[in-house]
């Protein structure tokens, strides 16, 4: 199921590993998407083709001059080949990626007023408008923890394969693992010096990187690359 990238860095660059995440895609080869942040404006690109056959996803990384960004490859599970349907989604300043699938009859009934306005049919939109509604009632932090709790209560009774994300506001990076069923994983890799780093990918791209406990939530803050390590599980 679909992979995740991740990277926050001290100084704006494209990282080598934007480049070569492309190579999973031999198998999550149902379209991609990569966002990021410069000078507090979000930017994204989306395509319903695979990373590895399209130039146009080595064009938009090579772009991607950013110190905080989020990639993403898809493989389909809910909802169309369609650009609406391609990770990352994005809602005003927010931006996320997920990989796995979730009974949106759990959370959809929830949604309200702005939220409801989806512009795909994944599952995985209606759990990002879920997350945004609780961040912006009980602030980000706060409401990432709340809402992750609240779908973690039905997840093992309901079809919840696992609840990976990355998520950013445009200052914080939220990275999340917790899986209930099959092979998804995420890791994470730190470099220091001068290009010193933290990034996130489902697989590891070189060596190095190291596997997310299951329920483990890193929040990255992209002014300083400071980190608050937690744990969420229900």
């Amino acid at each position: 199921m679909c992979k995740l990238f991740g990277a926050v860095m001290v100084q704006n660059r494209v990282p080598d590993e934007l480049i070569k995440f492309r190579y999973f895609a031999e198998r999550d080869k149902d379209g991609w998407g990569l966002a990021y942040y410069k000078k507090n404006k979000l930017y994204l690109t989306k395509s319903t083709q695979s990373a590895m056959d399209n130039h146009k996803y080595v064009t938009a990384a090579e772009k991607a001059n950013s110190n905080l960004i989020i990639s993403h490859l898809r493989f389909m599970t809910r909802g169309n080949l369609r650009e609406a349907n391609t990770h990352p989604f994005t809602f005003d300043k927010y931006v996320f990626a997920h990989n796995g699938t979730v009974d949106i009859s759990s959370i959809g009934n929830y949604l309200r007023g702005k939220h409801k306005r989806l512009k795909g049919t994944t599952d995985s939109e209606v759990l990002f408008h879920f997350l945004v509604q609780s961040m912006e009632k009980y602030g980000n932090f706060m409401g990432l923890r709340k809402a992750v709790k609240e779908i973690s209560k039905v997840a093992r009774e309901r079809h919840v394969t696992s609840l990976n994300f990355l998520m950013s506001d445009g200052r914080f990076l939220y990275a999340y693992k917790r899986v209930y069923r099959g092979p998804n994983n995420l890791f994470v890799r730190t470099k220091k010096g001068f290009y010193k780093s933290i990034m996130f990918s489902s697989k590891p791209i070189e060596d190095g990187w190291v596997e997310l406990e299951n329920g483990e939530f890193m929040t990255v803050d992209s002014q300083d690359l400071s980190v608050i390590k937690t744990f969420i599980r229900e």
